[in-house]
């Protein structure tokens, strides 16, 4: 009877931790995706998790600064070795994570550049709140505007059915925010407007247009054309 018990116990032992207990950890992987200023994707042995970087809320992409802050994350992380350390899981599935590359915490990173909020509903992190004051107090990124709207107010009042304040108009003349990413699969290049701007085959940057077609990159038929006439 002892010896059963024993095995019994050692069986327990061997048993694998549930995955939401396995989630809740760090792993190491590659930034593959970047979908906006706090939301990115990050693949290891051939699995995708969706994080959300703990501490942090950025720009909506339909606010000011909304495509600024995705850019910054992009350059500072896409395609990036990375290390994840798990905080929680979202009820969107998401894992809520700190993600280090090169050294650099992107929350951090993000609240410095003055691209995103410290979303202190849920964070009372004291480097994130002071790093926060000092972008506040040297007008960084979206500090410039006094009136910027928190995300989290511009997801309340969205969810109620209020129409989107309208952003400013764009002059026609105004130089292209760029820079191009080109498809090294297609040879199609796709300005920072380009709903596949940020696809898996993106990785080659252009400066201008003319760069992108001195490759043999040709420009994406459905949004470059909008801007045929800027460089």
């Amino acid at each position: 009877m002892n010896l059963l018990l024993v095995l019994l116990g050692l069986a327990c032992l061997a048993t694998p931790a549930p995955a939401s207990a396995q989630s809740l950890a760090s792993f190491a992987g590659t930034v593959t995706h970047v979908a906006d200023g706090d939301t990115l994707s990050v693949t290891a042995n051939g699995r995708t998790e969706i994080i959300r970087l703990e501490g942090i809320d950025a720009p909506e992409a339909g606010q000011a600064f909304g495509g600024q802050a995705r850019q910054r994350l992009r350059v500072l992380a896409f395609s990036q070795p990375a290390t994840v350390h798990v905080h929680d899981r979202d009820g969107y599935g998401r894992l809520v994570a700190r993600v280090i590359v090169a050294g650099h915490d992107l929350s951090v990173e993000m609240v410095k550049a003055g691209l995103a909020w410290h979303y202190t509903q849920y964070s009372a992190d004291r480097q994130l709140a002071s790093l926060e004051q000092q972008a506040r107090q040297q007008h960084l990124g979206l500090w410039a505007d006094r009136t910027a709207l928190p995300p989290w107010q511009y997801r309340r009042e969205h969810s109620r059915g209020d129409p989107a304040p309208p952003m400013p108009a764009v002059p026609t003349a105004a130089p292209a925010s760029g820079p191009y990413h080109g498809n090294v699969s297609s040879h199609v290049y796709h300005a920072p407007s380009c709903p596949d701007y940020n696809c898996r085959n993106c990785t080659r940057v252009f400066a201008s247009r003319q760069e992108a077609e001195a490759a043999g990159y040709r420009p994406h038929n459905a949004c470059v054309h909008v801007a045929k006439g800027r460089r």
